[in-house]
């Protein structure tokens, strides 16, 4: 896989390397040529000294047949800028936009673009991503024994009680979103095909969790 990172931050070389680390050709950009100073001799990619949302800049990094743009830039106006035009003018198949702004990041969501908001969680959710886990996200990590969890229902569970999803001491459901709204569940509901869970899973319950829910 060719993936382009825009941004050389923190951020930016976490994924950058933990790419590169998997053998995928990776190319970073950053208008400050210093920020390339923090990848680690180890680092098997390229840099490419520009300002990210420049199209010729893009073009020298290969954006033409990149599988995918991560915009990993502090700015969400640069990652916005940089995930519409990999999008929508370049058509690269995969765009991920690290985004503050919630509002933000649904909106570009809508529009196919994934985003990620939590520095701490952001590469975790971008590695979930590339391999193709999109209904399940590790929304915050509490300590190192519970995580909340948003996860998508799928098809196969259409019509099922919510009370089924639970497991006494290792999941529990916190809230539903349906159609744009959320709410507390009652246990006797049942799920709907594309209702958002939020769930608490114990940390030793993951796999066993993601199984319960098919995904």
């Amino acid at each position: 896989m060719k993936a382009l990172v825009i941004g050389c931050g923190k951020f930016g070389v976490r994924v950058s390397e933990y790419l590169a680390w998997r053998n995928h050709e990776v190319v970073v950009v950053d208008n400050d040529s210093e920020t390339f100073l923090a990848l680690s001799k180890e680092f098997t990619g390229r840099t490419l000294c520009g300002v990210g949302y420049d199209k010729e800049v893009l073009e020298q990094a290969g954006i033409a047949t990149a599988d995918v743009v991560i915009g990993c830039t502090s700015s969400d106006s640069l990652n916005a800028v940089v995930a519409n035009i990999a999008k929508n003018v370049f058509h690269v198949p995969i765009v991920i936009a690290r985004m503050y702004d919630p509002i933000r990041a649904r909106m570009f969501e809508a529009m196919g673009i994934y985003t990620v908001s939590i520095t701490r969680l952001g590469l975790e959710n971008v590695v979930e991503y590339l391999e193709g886990i999109k209904s399940w996200r590790v929304v915050r990590k509490f300590g190192s024994d519970v995580q909340l969890v948003r996860a998508r229902v799928p098809a196969s569970l259409d019509g099922k009680k919510y009370s089924e999803l639970e497991v006494d001491g290792k999941v529990r459901l916190m809230a539903v979103e349906r159609q744009g709204y959320s709410f507390v569940p009652q246990m006797d509901m049942f799920c709907e095909y594309n209702d958002i869970l939020y769930l608490s899973v114990s940390d030793d319950y993951l796999e066993q969790a993601r199984d319960l829910l098919q995904l």
